[in-house]
């Protein structure tokens, strides 16, 4: 994978996760600005999914969008709502970087 599909990859996860903390702010608040925004990110990070496909196979891509997905929603969780990070879950996120990085030997 090359560097500009990494920038991709990020791009969807990071718009996937924007996504998600705006649905849980709707869900909160009840503000529709937070669903729509929710769609908006969603819909850009589905068009980069998709273009990312032009360039991986589709398991690669979508287990490598879903891992990075996960460790980032797992430190916005730590950072933005003070969720905990156990030892167990740290083991978790080194997990899933050590499965994203055998995707790419």
């Amino acid at each position: 994978m090359n560097w500009e599909m990494w920038g991709m990859l990020v791009a969807a996860a990071a718009c996937e996760m924007l996504g998600d903390l705006a649905f849980k702010w709707w869900a909160e608040t009840g503000r529709t600005v937070g669903m729509v925004g929710g769609l908006v990110v969603y819909a850009v990070a589905l068009v980069l999914f998709a273009l990312m496909l032009r360039q991986a196979e589709l398991a690669v891509v979508l287990a490598l969008w879903s891992g990075v997905a996960l460790v980032l929603m797992a430190l916005a969780g730590w950072w933005l709502f003070h969720e905990a990070l156990s030892p167990r879950r740290i083991l978790g996120i080194a997990l899933v970087i050590g499965g994203m990085v055998l995707l790419q030997v």
